[in-house]
C-alpha cells in the first residue's frame, strides 16, 4: 500500500511539473516569436532606408527579414495574414516576385478583406513580363462579373446596405403599397445575393483562380508532362505566374493560367498556395 501510495504521489508531481514546464516554454516561445518578429520589422525598416544609398546592404536586409517571416510563419500555431503581407513585401523588395505572390495569396486566403494584400498583387500582376492574350470567355466573364474584383471590404458594406434597404422596404409594405416599393425591394434583395454570392466566392477562393504560384525564375511551359513536348508558348513563363491545377501527373502540372490559356509544367517549378 505505501508503494502505491508513493508510486501516485510520484506520477502527480511528475504530471504538474511537466504541465507546468510546458506551459513556460510555450511562453518562452511566444516571447522569442514577438522579439523575431519585432527583428525582422527592424530589418526591413532598415532596409528600405539603405535601399536607395546602399543597394546591397538593403538585399541583405530584406532577405533576413525574410528568413525571419518564413521561420514565424512555419512554427506559429495561428500566422496572421498581417505576418504573410510583410513575407510577401520582403520578397517583393528583394526581387522575388513569385514568392511574393504566394505570401499574398496566403493572406488573402487567410482573410479576404485584406485590402493592401489584393493592391500588391493586382500591382504584381501589372508589371508581369508575360505578355499572354486573355481569352474571350474570360474578357467575357470580367466584364459580367466586375464587381467580383472590388475589394471585399465595400462589398461588405453593400451587402449591409442591400438588406437594410430590403427589411425596411419590406415593412414598409406592410403600410402602403406602391409599384415602386416593389421595384426598389426586388431590386435590393438582388443586390444583396449578389455581393453575398461574391463575397462567399472569395472565401472559397473561387475569384482568385489561383492554386500554385510560379518560383521559379522562367519556366518553359509544353503541350504535355514532359520535355518531349513542344513549347505550349513561345516565350517561357516567369516567377509570379498564377495558375489553377487541372490534374497533376508524373511531376508535372496540367495548369490553367490566369487569362484562361492551359499548358504543362514542372511541378519543381512552382509552390501550392495551400499545400
Amino acid at each position: 500500500m505505501k508503494r502505491i501510495t508513493t508510486f501516485l504521489i510520484q506520477t502527480l508531481a511528475l504530471l504538474w511539473f511537466s504541465s507546468h514546464m510546458s506551459m513556460a516554454n510555450d511562453s518562452i516561445a511566444g516571447k522569442n516569436m514577438d522579439a523575431i518578429f519585432t527583428e525582422a520589422n527592424q530589418q526591413f525598416d532598415q532596409a528600405n532606408v539603405s535601399a536607395m544609398s546602399a543597394p546591397s546592404e538593403a538585399q541583405d536586409l530584406y532577405q533576413q527579414a525574410v528568413l525571419k517571416y518564413q521561420y514565424i510563419a512555419e512554427h506559429s500555431k495561428d500566422p496572421s495574414a498581417g505576418l504573410y503581407i510583410n513575407l510577401g513585401n520582403a520578397h517583393f523588395l528583394s526581387g522575388e516576385h513569385g514568392h511574393a505572390v504566394l505570401n499574398y495569396q496566403h493572406a488573402l486566403r487567410l482573410d479576404p478583406t485584406q485590402a493592401d494584400a489584393l493592391h500588391n498583387l493586382h500591382y504584381l500582376r501589372s508589371i508581369t513580363v508575360d505578355e499572354l492574350p486573355v481569352s474571350r470567355s474570360q474578357r467575357v466573364a470580367n466584364a459580367l462579373l466586375f464587381w467580383h474584383h472590388w475589394p471585399a471590404t465595400v462589398r461588405i458594406a453593400l451587402v449591409a446596405l442591400s438588406n437594410i434597404a430590403f427589411w425596411g422596404l419590406l415593412g414598409r409594405l406592410l403600410y402602403q403599397r406602391k409599384k415602386w416599393h416593389w421595384i426598389a425591394l426586388v431590386s435590393s434583395g438582388v443586390l444583396a445575393l449578389v455581393f453575398s454570392l461574391s463575397l462567399w466566392g472569395s472565401h472559397r477562393g473561387w475569384g482568385q483562380g489561383t492554386d500554385a504560384v510560379v518560383i521559379a525564375r522562367e519556366v518553359v511551359a509544353r503541350q504535355g508532362n514532359g520535355y518531349i513536348y513542344d513549347n505550349a508558348f513561345t516565350s517561357p513563363l516567369h516567377a509570379g505566374t498564377e495558375f489553377t491545377i487541372l490534374e497533376s501527373r508524373g511531376g508535372w502540372h496540367h495548369a490553367r493560367l490566369l487569362n484562361g490559356k492551359s499548358c504543362w509544367l514542372p511541378a519543381k517549378s512552382s509552390l501550392l498556395v495551400q499545400p
